[in-house]
């Protein structure tokens, strides 16, 4: 169910993949347990939700988030009592560290993701795009001259959004014409100078698990 994936020395991904962690939920000894993450408030919140397929998207995200900040940072502190807050531009946190968590889910898989740097993440079904959907992003940026071609409109998609998250102000398709891509790389991305961010050169981490392409970014200051 749990998917521990190693971005660096400093950046760590949880993937929980939720078709599985509905099995568990059926199970009344299995779901006490996962439940017993939760605090009261947050326990409401899951309860709250209408629909079925969102609040398992939520649960998965918060439980992946909860048991890495408890590996990672909060030692000492149980996982019900680690919460997560948002700041004024939605990023959620922790309200005890104040570290920076970054949280993104399909219908079949909730991820969560810690560094030390400015970061973001993101994940989306590989067979999500065909081409690169406009106006967000233009055809030419699935083609480089000078570098390795993009594998596919669904991780320039993960990127762009993990970049957004990690720099991005306002709505997102401002920001991706705003933020072109100058050349691809295996394991990092060249932006075009854009007016979110003076840093141009990006480390780009990679994972395919379950159908999905999972995607970290964090900037390059050297």
């Amino acid at each position: 169910m749990l998917s521990h994936l190693t971005a660096s020395t400093h950046s760590d991904v949880y993937a929980v993949y939720l078709p599985q962690l509905m099995l568990r939920l059926k199970v009344p000894a299995m779901q006490q347990q996962l439940m017993s993450n939760l605090s009261a408030d947050e326990l409401a919140t899951y309860h709250n939700f209408i629909y079925k397929k969102p609040a398992l998207s939520w649960l998965g995200a918060r439980l992946a988030a909860k048991w890495l900040l408890k590996k990672y940072q909060c030692h000492n502190t149980t996982t019900k009592q680690l919460s997560l807050i948002k700041n004024p531009q939605g990023a959620p946190f922790c309200a005890i560290s104040g570290q920076p968590v970054g949280i993104s889910h399909t219908s079949d898989l909730a991820i969560a993701a810690l560094s030390k740097s400015p970061f973001g993440v993101d994940t989306e079904h590989q067979s999500r795009f065909d081409t690169a959907p406009e106006p967000w992003f233009s055809k030419g940026e699935l083609s480089q001259d000078d570098a390795q071609a993009i594998p596919s409109a669904t991780q320039l998609w993960c990127f762009k959004e993990a970049l957004y998250k990690a720099v991005g102000t306002g709505p997102f398709v401002t920001f991706c014409q705003a933020v072109r891509i100058s050349a691809w790389y295996t394991n990092r991305v060249i932006i075009a100078t854009n007016p979110y961010t003076e840093l141009t050169h990006w480390r780009r981490h990679t994972w395919q698990l379950h159908n999905h392409d999972i995607l970290l970014t964090e900037p390059i200051y050297d």
